[in-house]
């Protein structure tokens, strides 16, 4: 058997022998075929060890070119994956070749958030839980644990995870790898699939993949073929060139990128931005990050990193720093000082324009390093109201004061100090902006003008015939014009600032100058002492030479006190004089109140109309213009309340007028038709009153509700003049409206006439009626009229409560809405609950 044969030396070598040794053996008889046969044989022997060499060179070129493939998938994910980073960490995207790899189809991840912790192995799932930590401290992890396929079968697989985070830092997204390292070296399709699969993910990935040697050469050994989409070159362009990334790096950037380049060996990755020239001959920016892949012996093999276009950004973030720079400029040359702190914790300075150093002296950094810096230089008597001050910056967002501020040379100047507060979207306070604007100028001219104002006011306060005195927060003098000097020289010299008003008060009192005081000076100096420091009403002082002064006090903006005594001797005297005639008046109007309430009907004889009842019945002035009346008819009861016109002796005459006819109007009345008693008084009260008469001149007249309760049949007939009737149950409150008419009043023709509305009422309904100074009553904050609707929600809120409670509520109410205003009118008002029988 001829050996191995590699060259065509050898095969002619083994044919020449093979020939010698048929001819040996041929004897000299050459046989053609023979020969043929062994020339066949020994080319057929060398053909096929020519294919076997060339197969084995193959193959050992397929294993070089597998473990390159290899080491290029070891930085890039076989089963690619992605997942949320927080929340819920739902499914985003898995690779296609999940279900050749591990069985299980692309939907089977995507619509199962927990596909993964339920085929990892239990005896792996704590560990590897636990380990999860580190793939947000390190933005990338790499573990290998046993993971279920879908056949059942357990298989190891490399899980290398990478943390994407968005701008702000935070994460985002996580993009994984599930490689198969079971079987690796017997998937050769699945490896062809996967690199076809990577290939298209790089060929559309934003960033540019690339290899080059980490040591020796540095020649290139990967490029992804998107190079030529994102910067224009054919990948050869990349492979076949060196020194392809040197020459394109801008010049000006070329330096320092290669000063940093140890730093990927010293930390394994390694990132920079620069510039670098597209194949059109412009510049793009460029992130590059790189890593430093090690052999199994910790050397440098390779260095795999990415191109990413940052061309967007880093023109933002140019613009933004011109920006910077502008407003940097901008507030340089600005007139006022604009900072900022925080505006919690420790209100740390947080920013101050430079113009700090032109405006007041000083250097930003002692501003920035110093948390006192502005309580350490505000004036010390300013300091307190500044800060008290300061709680209306968080009550309405913003706040403006004024003070002395000391420069960086030890002078004060005048500072306007604008605030405004900023919040975060929790609405809690998050930072003070400010700014500072020297105004020394304009309160120098303002305290000029308040000089100049305040010797006019001197002056005009000397001119003035009453006495004026002015003291300040401390209650000590400030000044008194020759009036008050007069009246408080007690022979030793009128009183001097500064002395306090209550050591004046004293002097005076001592000297005797009080004839209120002789016979108790302490407690009446206590007296007069409250007085001053609650001023109200005026208060009048009987001097011992007879004279009466009046000292009328008011309290300052900046809590003084001015006063100003007035001579009233003469008005004394009058008063005295007028006092004793009105008392006369007085007596005789009580006595004509005696006189109205002993006309009025009794409260108690309601009792036999009611099962309970109230009556507010308040004239404004000892008498009025309001009445109230009960009385039996044929069928059961009336019950009437009217408002006369006008109030005091005028209202009550006229209730005088409407009093006379009452009697004799109910009694022609049927017992059904209160209307009739309204059309009757009218027309009595226009005959009495001659207005219907053309020569006649009053123009006077009522407003009348009247009641016909009939307690057999559970009914009511109401009829009213410019009146109304409210009825109140467990359904609400009504109001029943009579005729826009009233009773009497030339305006209205004696023949007018009313209607009547019947009520049948049951057990629970309770009656109203009131006359309108409760509705016109003026008060509240904007100083409107009491209103109907007011009491009507009285009325529902008290419903069924005894009618005593809600004649208390009715006063309460009526008292807390008039405040301090003035009763405008008589008052009455009337609750009932009928009887049924």
């Amino acid at each position: 058997m001829v050996g191995l044969m590699t060259t065509l030396r050898e095969c002619a070598d083994a044919a020449a022998a093979a020939l010698a040794e048929l001819l040996r053996a041929s004897k000299g008889k050459v046989d053609t075929a023979a020969v043929a046969d062994v020339i066949e044989t020994v080319l057929n022997q060398a053909t096929g060890e020519r294919e076997e060499g060339a197969r084995r060179r193959l193959v050992d070129l397929q294993a070089s070119m597998q473990e390159r493939l290899t080491r290029l998938l070891d930085a890039s994910p076989a089963v690619i994956y992605s997942f949320k980073a927080k929340d819920d960490f739902a499914p985003i995207f898995v690779s296609g070749n999940i279900e050749r790899l591990l069985g299980y189809s692309p939907d089977e991840y995507l619509r199962n958030a927990d596909f993964w912790r339920e085929r990892v192995h239990p005896n792996d799932l704590a560990t590897i839980e636990a380990e999860q930590t580190k793939l947000f401290e390190n933005g990338q992890h790499t573990t290998e644990y046993r993971f279920r396929h879908k056949d059942g079968a357990y298989r190891w697989v490399s899980d290398e995870q990478h943390v994407i985070r968005n701008d702000k830092g935070e994460p985002l997204e996580i993009v994984g790898s599930w490689s198969d390292i079971t079987a690796r070296k017997k998937a050769e399709e699945a490896e062809d699939a996967l690199q076809a699969r990577l290939a298209l993910l790089l060929e559309t990935a934003p960033a540019v993949i690339y290899s080059f040697k980490a040591s020796g050469d540095y020649a290139p050994t990967f490029v992804s073929e998107n190079i030529k989409r994102l910067l224009g070159y054919c990948p050869d362009k990349y492979l076949k060139n060196a020194d392809f990334w040197r020459a394109r790096v801008h010049p000006d950037d070329l330096p320092q990128v290669e000063a940093d380049q140890v730093k990927v060996f010293e930390q394994d990755r390694h990132s920079a931005e620069y510039r670098f020239r597209n194949i059109d001959g412009t510049y793009r920016w460029l992130s590059d990050e790189q890593h430093l892949i090690r052999d199994e012996k910790g050397e440098p093999l390779e260095i795999v990193g990415s191109w990413s276009d940052v061309t967007q950004r880093k023109a933002a973030e140019q613009a933004e720093d011109a920006l910077k720079a502008r407003i940097a400029l901008l507030l340089e040359s600005a007139p006022a000082v604009v900072y900022s702190f925080a505006a919690t914790g420790d209100f740390a300075p947080t920013f101050i324009s430079e113009n700090l150093k032109r405006v007041l002296g000083y250097c930003p950094d002692e501003y920035l390093k110093n948390a006192d810096f502005w309580r350490a230089r505000v004036h010390p008597e300013d300091l307190a109201a500044v800060e008290a001050e300061q709680v209306k910056l968080f009550e309405h967002g913003s706040h403006i004061a004024e003070y002395r501020f000391r420069k960086k040379d030890g002078t004060y100047c005048w500072v306007s100090d604008e605030q405004h507060l900023i919040r975060d979207h929790h609405g809690q306070p998050m930072e003070v902006v400010g700014s500072w604007s020297e105004v020394t100028a304009r309160k120098t001219a303002e305290q000029a003008a308040l000089q100049a104002s305040e010797q006019r006011l001197t002056d005009a306060i000397e001119s003035i015939s009453e006495g004026f005195s002015l003291y300040d927060a401390q209650d000590r003098l400030v000044l008194g014009n020759y009036k008050y000097k007069e009246l408080f020289d007690h022979g030793e010299g009128p009183p001097k600032p500064g002395m306090t008003y209550e050591e004046i008060l004293r002097t005076v009192v001592e000297s005797g100058l009080i004839q209120d005081a002789r016979s108790r000076p302490e407690a009446w100096i206590e007296e007069r002492l409250a007085q001053h420091r609650n001023p109200g009403e005026p208060v009048l002082e009987h001097r011992a030479n007879g004279s009466w002064i009046q000292v009328s006090e008011r309290r300052t903006e900046n809590a003084g006190r001015v006063a100003v005594y007035s001579e009233l001797t003469e008005l004394k005297d009058s008063e005295q004089r007028a006092a004793a005639a009105n008392q006369l008046i007085l007596q005789s109007l009580r006595y004509a109140r005696r006189i109205q309430a002993a006309i009025l009907p009794q409260l108690r004889e309601l009792a036999a109309v009611s099962h309970d009842h109230f009556l507010i019945w308040e004239p404004r002035d000892i008498v009025g213009g309001d009445f109230f009346w009960f009385q039996p008819i044929r069928d059961g009861h009336a019950v009437i309340v009217g408002d006369c016109t006008g109030h005091g002796v005028p209202g009550a005459f006229m209730t005088l007028v409407a009093w006379g006819m009452l009697d004799r109007m109910l009694q022609l009345a049927p017992s059904e038709n209160p209307s009739e008693v309204l059309a009757g008084l009218h027309r009595g009260v226009q005959s009495l009153l001659g207005q219907d008469q053309k020569t006649g001149e009053t123009d006077d007249g009522l407003e009348a509700g009247v009641c016909f309760i009939n307690p057999d049949r559970k009914k009511m007939t109401f009829a009213g003049a410019r009146f109304s009737l409210w009825r109140s149950n467990e359904r609400g409150v009504t109001e029943i409206k009579g005729d826009r008419k009233g009773v009497g009043y030339r305006r209205y023709p004696k023949e007018t006439s009313f209607t009547d509305i019947t009520l049948p009422y049951r057990a629970g309904d309770s009656f109203y009626m009131t006359t309108d100074g409760l509705i016109d009553q003026i008060g509240g904050p904007r100083g409107r009229s009491f209103g109907k609707s007011r009491f009507q929600q009285l009325l529902k809120k008290y419903q069924g409560h005894p009618m005593q409670i809600q004649a208390a509520a009715v006063r309460k109410e009526l008292a807390r809405y008039q405040g301090q205003q003035i009763r405008r009118d008589d008052l009455t008002i009337l609750g009932f609950v009928p009887l049924g029988r």
